[in-house]
């Protein structure tokens, strides 16, 4: 009984909080509680430079989604490409150098994707690319600490996933029709 009142004032939460802007403290704080209603779990990631123009071109991109620039977007999108097709995966010492190819293809498909067509289509590329970054970046490293966001209205409630170099909340899958809906879900925090 306890568990289900808790998940209905999470969702009831999560419903509200997406929709009006806040500035208070107390609600800052609620909006980076996990979905079960703890903190933000922390996941430690190798530290790796030879990541940087990878990750840079990522959060090149999100900006431009936040901002609602479609062309920029795509401008990013095309330098975050050759970013990936460059990463050198046999100097990247990964312990599972085949998997990491298997994300390096898929990540580039999706960063190419969102070179063409309007926002709404380059949004739902960009959460895809966002699933895989993070297990690339999970095998390859970072050189800094992402924060992995989450948004529960995204695709009709299905919810929908991005990285971003820092906690506070800018929704790159709504940009200014949403622009703070969405939670913290875990920190991606260097070894």
């Amino acid at each position: 009984m306890k568990k289900t009142l808790l998940f209905a004032s999470l969702i009831t939460f999560a419903v509200f909080s997406c929709g009006e802007k806040s500035t208070s403290k107390e609600t800052h704080a609620e909006a980076h509680a996990s979905s079960d209603g703890t903190t933000a779990k922390a996941l430690a990631v190798k530290s790796s430079k030879s990541t940087t123009a990878i990750i840079d071109g990522y959060l090149a991109v999100k900006d431009a989604l936040v901002a609602d620039d479609q062309a920029t977007a795509s401008i990013k999108s095309v330098a975050l490409v050759s970013d990936l097709k460059a990463y050198d995966i046999a100097s990247s010492q990964a312990n599972d150098p085949e998997e990491l190819e298997r994300l390096q293809v898929e990540a580039t498909g999706f960063a190419e994707k969102l070179a063409a067509g309007d926002i709404a289509a380059q949004r739902e590329s960009f959460q895809s690319l966002s699933v895989t970054m993070k297990e690339f970046l999970k095998i390859a490293g970072a050189d800094r600490t992402l924060y992995h966001q989450y948004c529960p209205m995204y695709k009709g409630n299905k919810g929908g996933m991005w990285l971003s170099a820092n906690e506070d909340i800018k929704n790159p899958l709504f940009g200014s029709s949403m622009l703070t809906c969405g939670r913290v879900e875990e920190t991606l925090a260097l070894n």
